[in-house]
C-alpha cells in the first residue's frame, strides 16, 4: 500500500515525517519506539500506530524503528522521505521457561516499599515521551514478577497519563536485553502509590541476579486550565541505580538514587543457598547516603526546634545597627556566651545547648541580621564582616568587655573574623564546622549552591554567601591569641584537611573531630558536643 507521506520542512533546517507503523495484517504497531544512534531524538508512535519524528536535515545515521515482538527496522531519512509507513517482521521471543519441581514458591515484595519522609523528584516532559527513567532490582535465581509499585508525586498535574513499562536485563550495570514480548501499558488518573499487574504477561526468570525496570510518559491528557506535570518519586543513595535516556537508541546514563518503587515476586532458590539477596531498600539502609542521614537529622531536628521557646521569647530584645535590628535572647547568669547560628538558621537550633550552657553561663543567643526575628534593610551583598560588625554592636549595646562565642557553620566564621579583628574583645571561641574560604566546602555543595543559584531558589543573598566568602588569610587568625577550639563532624561538608589548616593556623588552639557526626553535630549529637564544650568552656 502507498500513501502520501506527510513532510514539513521547518525553518532550522529540519524536517518533521510522519508515518505509522503496522505489521502484516495491517493492525498497527502501537508505541514503537523510534530513535537515532548518537543522538537525543526520538519518538514514540502512538496508540494507533501513527508516529511524527523531527530530524535535522544533515542527519546520516540510520533511524531505528523497534517494538516488542518484532524485529527492529532501519531505515535512512530519504527512505523515510519516500515512503514513511513501515511494516514491521515479527520475531519470536520465547521466555525462560522455570522448572520448579513442584516446590512451592515464597511471596515477597523487593525495593522501596515505602516513601520516606525525604524524596526528590524525576519530572518527565511532556514534550519528550521518548525519555525512559527506572531503577536497577535483584533477584532471585529464579524470579516470577507479580506487580510493579511505584509512587507519583503529589504535585503531579493531569486529567489522565498513559505509562509504558519497559523490562531489561542488565549488562555492565545498564539496561540490556528487552526481556518483553508485548507492551505493558498502564493509564491512571491518580497520583500517590501505582500498582501495575504483572501476573498475566508470563515474566518468569531464571538465573538473571538482575533486570531493569523503566518507565515512559507516552500520552496524556491535561486538566482544564492548568499546566501539566509528571514525576515519580526517588531518593538519594549511594548506589547510582537512577537510570535515564532520552530515546530508544541512545545512551543511558546513572545517577546517584533510586527510584520509590518495588516487585511484588514469587521465588525459588537452591536448597543449599543461604538467603543472599537482600532487597535494594536494605542495601540502602546499611549503606545510607551520608548526606540523606544529615538532611533528615536536619528536618527533623528544626520541626523540634520550632517548638520550643526559643526564638520567640516575649523577654527578647533588639539593638538598632542602622540599616537593620538584631533580635537576642538572654537566658541564665555569668560571663557572657554568645551563641551564633548557620546559615538560613536563627536561635532555636541551639534548642539542645541553651538549658545546660545557661546553667553556668548568662548565654546570649544572636538572630543573625536578616534570619530568624532579626531584620535588615539594606540591599548589598552579605558577608562575614558585615556580620562582625553587627555582632560587635549587640556587645557594645549591652556594655560587655570580653565574651566568649560558640558559632557554629556561619556562626563559626563570623566568629573567627570578629575574633581577629577584636582580640581584646574575646575570652573563649568555639567553631564549628566553619571554612576559611569557599573552597574548604564540599564541591558537591558548592554545585547545589550554583544550582540554587542558578534557578533563583531561596534566599539569593545567603547562597550568594556561601558561594562567595570567607577569605580569612592566616595572618587574620595568627592575630588569634585567646583559647580557641575548633569542631567538626567526620563526614562534615567541611573537608578534613581545611578543618586541620584553621587548627594549626591558629596558636595552641585545639581540635575535635566528632565521630559518625556531619555538619549538623548541634542535632546529632547534643549530648557529646555539649560536655565536650562545658570542658572547653570551663577549664
Amino acid at each position: 500500500m502507498f500513501c502520501m507521506v506527510a513532510i514539513n520542512y521547518m525553518a532550522n533546517a529540519q524536517t518533521t515525517i510522519r508515518g505509522t507503523v503496522k505489521n502484516h495484517n495491517g493492525e498497527p504497531i502501537s508505541y514503537c519506539s523510534i530513535g537515532i544512534r548518537n543522538s537525543d531524538t526520538g519518538a514514540v508512535s502512538d496508540e494507533n500506530g501513527n508516529y511524527t519524528l523531527t530530524i535535522s536535515d544533515d542527519l546520516k545515521e540510520d533511524i531505528i524503528f523497534s517494538a516488542f515482538g518484532y524485529q527492529d527496522e532501519k531505515k535512512h531519512k530519504n527512505e523515510l522521505l519516500k515512503n514513511s509507513h513501515l511494516i514491521l517482521e515479527p520475531e519470536s521471543t520465547v521466555m525462560e521457561t522455570m522448572v520448579i519441581n513442584l516446590q512451592k514458591m515464597k511471596e515477597k515484595t523487593i525495593g522501596q516499599k515505602k516513601r520516606p519522609m525525604l524524596t526528590f523528584s524525576k519530572m518527565f516532559d511532556k514534550n519528550v515521551p521518548t525519555i525512559e527513567q527506572g531503577t536497577i532490582f535483584k533477584l532471585y535465581e529464579k524470579t516470577k514478577l507479580k506487580s510493579y509499585q511505584f509512587h507519583i508525586i503529589p504535585s503531579s498535574r493531569y486529567a489522565q497519563i498513559t505509562l509504558k513499562l519497559n523490562v531489561y536485563e542488565v549488562k555492565n550495570n545498564i539496561p540490556g536485553k528487552v526481556l518483553l514480548d508485548e507492551n505493558i501499558i498502564f493509564k491512571t488518573s491518580a497520583t500517590g502509590w501505582q500498582k501495575i499487574d504483572l501476573s498475566s504477561y508470563g515474566l518468569v526468570f531464571n538465573n538473571k541476579n538482575e533486570i531493569a525496570v523503566t518507565m515512559q510518559l507516552v500520552d496524556y491528557k491535561p486538566l482544564e486550565n492548568e499546566a501539566f506535570s509528571f514525576g515519580i518519586s526517588a531518593k538519594k543513595s549511594l548506589a547510582k541505580n537512577l537510570l535515564f535516556r532520552y530515546q530508544s537508541q541512545g545512551n543511558w546514563e546513572r545517577s546517584e538514587g533510586i527510584f520509590i518503587s518495588s516487585l511484588e515476586i514469587a521465588y525459588l532458590k537452591k536448597n543449599n543457598d543461604k538467603e543472599v539477596l537482600k532487597d535494594i531498600e536494605d542495601e540502602i539502609v546499611s549503606a545510607e547516603d551520608a548526606q540523606i542521614k544529615m538532611l533528615a537529622t536536619y528536618y527533623q531536628s528544626k520541626e523540634q526546634a520550632a517548638k520550643t521557646i526559643y526564638g520567640k521569647s516575649k523577654k527578647g530584645k533588639y539593638v538598632d545597627t542602622g540599616d537593620a535590628t538584631i533580635y537576642y535572647e538572654s537566658y541564665g547568669k555569668g560571663t557572657p556566651l554568645l551563641l551564633l547560628h548557620g546559615n538560613n538558621g536563627n536561635i532555636s537550633d541551639f534548642y539542645n545547648q541553651i538549658p545546660l550552657l545557661s546553667k553556668y553561663f548568662e548565654v546570649i543567643a544572636i538572630d543573625t541580621r536578616g534570619q530568624g526575628r532579626s531584620t535588615d534593610m539594606s540591599t548589598a551583598d552579605y558577608s562575614y564582616e558585615l556580620f562582625a560588625a553587627d555582632l560587635l554592636k549587640v556587645i557594645e549595646s549591652n556594655g560587655w568587655k570580653k565574651v566568649s562565642i560558640i558559632g557554629w557553620s556561619d556562626g563559626g566564621n563570623t566568629g573567627l573574623i570578629f575574633n581577629s579583628q577584636h582580640p581584646d574583645r574575646v575570652n573563649k571561641l568555639v567553631t564549628i564546622g566553619s571554612n576559611l574560604e569557599p573552597s574548604g566546602v564540599s564541591e558537591d555543595l558548592l554545585a547545589e549552591f550554583e544550582k540554587q543559584l542558578a534557578e533563583k531558589k531561596g534566599n539569593l543573598r545567603l547562597v550568594r554567601l556561601m558561594l562567595n566568602h570567607p577569605h580569612i588569610n592566616s595572618a587574620q587568625l595568627a592575630s588569634i591569641q585567646n583559647e580557641v577550639l575548633v569542631i567538626a563532624g567526620s563526614e562534615d561538608v567541611i573537608k578534613k584537611e581545611h578543618t586541620q589548616l584553621i587548627h594549626e593556623s591558629i596558636k595552641d588552639s585545639e581540635i575535635e573531630i566528632i565521630p559518625d557526626a556531619t555538619h549538623y553535630i548541634p542535632f546529632e549529637q547534643p549530648e557529646k558536643l555539649n560536655n565536650i564544650l562545658l570542658t572547653f568552656l570551663l577549664k
